[in-house]
């Protein structure tokens, strides 16, 4: 009987010990962002109906970190003429190709190289895909 009353003693005392404490540390800050903007033009010009005639679908921009890790792709429409991608701040390169609606290179790969994204700005590259580009 005296184990059992041990053992019912220790259980209630155990139960008033405090549990398991959670803190939501709100001190992280998100990180700093900045816009990559890119522009491009066909043979000099903004017109849609290219896109067509020469049969591109979208631009595909692959965006790398400094050690060559891929960050971010996105395909828009080759009918916008630009798109804007927001980043951490840093230093990045970019491929950039205009493909078909088969995700086939239809041009050339134009790299671009010493992206510097500064959180709160937006860093405009302007790309042009000259005739002779196409393959």
């Amino acid at each position: 009987m005296k184990t059992w009353a041990l053992c019912a003693t220790s259980l209630v005392a155990l139960l008033q010990l405090p549990g398991c404490l959670f803190v939501d540390d709100n001190d992280r800050r998100p990180a700093p962002i900045g816009t990559l903007t890119v522009q491009w033009t066909i043979d000099g010009t903004h017109n849609p109906l290219d896109c067509a005639d020469l049969n591109v679908d979208r631009l595909e921009i692959s965006i790398y970190s400094l050690d060559g890790s891929l960050v971010d792709e996105v395909e828009p429409y080759c009918e916008s003429f630009a798109t804007s991608i927001d980043l951490v701040d840093g230093l990045y390169t970019a491929d950039v190709t205009l493909v078909d609606s088969f995700d086939n290179a239809a041009t050339f790969t134009e790299t671009l190289d010493d992206i510097d994204i500064i959180a709160g700005t937006d860093l405009a590259i302007d790309v042009d895909f000259p005739i002779d580009s196409f393959l």
